[in-house]
């Protein structure tokens, strides 16, 4: 059997828990890792035995590119990857600009014979196949996401926008339920010398990331004492008639990766059958994510 050739671009969290899912799919190969110019070179003992390049186009035969940095930098990666017709997967977070996502990204891949899944990790992504299954199973009703699992959760999207802000050092974004559906968010920052704590916690109340629920603010010495890998959620859809509740906790990073691998089969399937274009993950046929033969896929159905 022919294995899917990988590349992952970008290394952090979600790019390391990529290459662990990668090594434990014997259908896909892991053909390099994608890094800017100036990160070449470091975390050798990571990447020991793995071509390391800042340009995609000089690994061998690349047919999907995980796409694993901050929200707000992937929709122009894709693009650029589209354009040299390598197809790609993105865990993109922001769900009020998924449809405009997919307007602009469709066009690009069907003109040039690719293939995107964006908004592929575990919410936007596998939450969103579990909500419209919620609908199938009781069409009437409202779902109610609440984000945080038990404890709170760090979401990774809001710690890298609050990151990208200057004069903050390191942060960490934690979730926190807050009842019906609603959330606080809890966000411990470093500053750089001189910063202006004021500002720059205008700045993150007022980010699209944050602007919509209780955001509190605190600068400490150091984040990592607050840090988690972990996050969470619970979605209900409640009717006199039908009660259904899923749940899903665990490291946030290594949920979003396994959803990223499984996609690339799902991207590299579509294109070996010419079904070109920009996809969220509700629109591919939920078994072309499996690994296996036809049979296997069906175990347990």
């Amino acid at each position: 059997m022919e294995k899917i050739r990988v590349a992952i671009v970008g290394w952090g969290n979600v790019g390391r828990f990529c290459k662990k899912a990668l090594e434990s799919s014997p259908d896909m190969q892991l053909v390099g890792i994608v890094r800017r110019p100036e990160s070449i070179g470091k975390d050798t003992s990571e990447l020991a035995g793995l071509q390391v390049v800042s340009d995609i186009e000089t690994l061998d035969k690349v047919d999907v590119a995980l796409v694993s940095i901050p929200s707000r930098e992937a929709p122009d990666k894709v693009k650029e990857l589209i354009l040299k017709g390598i197809a790609t997967v993105d865990s993109f977070d922001v769900h009020d600009q998924i449809l405009a996502t997919k307007q602009a990204l469709n066009p690009l891949a069907i003109s040039h014979k690719t293939v995107s899944i964006f908004g592929a990790g575990w919410d936007p992504g596998t939450d969103s196949a579990i909500r419209a299954i919620l609908k199938v199973i009781s069409p009437i009703g409202q779902t109610t996401t609440t984000f945080g699992g038990t404890t709170g959760g760090r979401s990774m999207g809001h710690t890298a926008a609050v990151k990208a802000i200057p004069g903050v050092k390191d942060a960490v974004s934690l979730t926190l339920p807050n009842g019906a559906g609603r959330h606080k968010r809890q966000v411990y920052i470093e500053l750089e010398p001189g910063a202006d704590f004021e500002k720059i916690t205008d700045q993150i109340r007022q980010d699209p990331y944050f602007i919509h629920d209780a955001t509190d603010v605190v600068a400490v010495e150091n984040v990592k004492r607050f840090d988690t890998m972990n996050h969470g959620g619970r979605l209900e859809r409640l009717t006199p008639d039908i009660q259904q509740t899923y749940t899903i906790e665990g490291i946030n990073p290594l949920m979003t990766a396994n959803v990223m691998v499984a996609s690339a089969r799902a991207a590299y399937r579509a294109k070996e059958l010419g079904q070109y274009g920009a996809f969220t993950f509700i629109e591919r046929p939920i078994i072309d994510f499996l690994p296996g033969e036809f049979e296997e896929k069906l175990e347990g159905y």
